[in-house]
């Protein structure tokens, strides 16, 4: 069973209904793309970003099959573009997007607590790629009315005990804008210490440990106890990448599962996918 420690919450899709701090947060991104693009919208422009509630009631809501690829792909919160080491481009990663999210609403029967299809731009330590894929969203919003994007970034750091100091964690639903994450944002390799973290959370993001199928040597306790004295409260459970072997995942999943559920970790996931295509 899956256990999260994110509850849901009563949450609306337009501005009208929106929670109020995804209605602050929103307003934060419009000031983001003004002073950065000198940009003016409307907040319902923003529809489609999903804020921070937002994101919140989506994860809790999707079940580990939504995140493997196929036809019940409902979420992918794990992708690189070319502003870090990917092969799309952000205006690329959303035209597919936008591709998936419609065929899923107009060929399945869509559940109304999830939206067709929701990801994230996760680049390496940077965010430029995020913010330029709300400035696109924020210019054609019809066009992204079946999706749900998520202000993302994979980031470095360290702070664990040595010799397994060194960890990555994906940021989701924060503010690419926030000036004081500024110093998180040295490119690739960055390697921030873990103290740093907070500055997601400050920004209005949650922050799930990355990939841990690559690392098995710290799915333990100890890790698990830092990991949630560091702020970092979720685990990407449901990590797709396509060259694992699957019986290999299915060993390290009898060690990590329960783990996540004593420490009541909620679970994200996604493809890991550098390549030309969201999938």
């Amino acid at each position: 069973m899956r256990i999260t420690s994110i509850k849901k919450e009563n949450t609306g899709f337009c501005a009208a209904r929106m929670n109020p701090v995804d209605f602050a947060y929103k307003k934060a991104l419009l000031k983001g793309l003004k002073d950065t693009f000198n940009m003016n919208c409307k907040i319902e422009n923003l529809d489609a970003v999903a804020g921070p509630v937002e994101l919140k009631n989506i994860i809790a809501n999707l079940k580990p099959f939504h995140y493997e690829v196929g036809e019940n792909f409902r979420a992918n919160f794990h992708l690189h573009t070319k502003v870090s080491d990917g092969s799309l481009t952000p205006k690329e990663f959303l035209e597919q997007c936008k591709e998936w999210a419609d065929y899923v609403f107009k060929n399945k029967k869509v559940n109304t607590d999830i939206p067709p299809f929701s990801a994230a731009i996760t680049d390496h330590d940077r965010v430029a790629g995020v913010k330029e894929a709300i400035a696109l969203i924020s210019q054609n919003p019809q066009d992204y009315k079946n999706f749900k994007f998520v202000a993302g970034c994979e980031f470095l750091f360290h702070g664990y005990k040595e010799p397994y100091s060194a960890f990555e964690a994906v940021g989701l639903g924060f503010n690419p804008f926030d000036k004081t994450l500024q110093s998180l944002m040295q490119g690739f390799g960055s390697h921030n210490h873990v103290s740093e973290a907070k500055k997601v959370r400050n920004a209005g993001g949650v922050l799930s440990w990355a990939h841990p199928i690559v690392t098995p040597e710290k799915i333990n306790e100890d890790f698990f106890a830092f990991l949630k004295a560091s702020g970092i409260d979720g685990v990407e459970g449901n990590y797709q990448y396509p060259h694992w072997d699957e019986e290999y995942v299915n060993e390290v999943k009898k060690t990590l599962m329960p783990l996540i559920e004593k420490f009541k970790m909620f679970v994200t996931g996604g493809t890991d996918s550098h390549r030309k295509t969201i999938f």
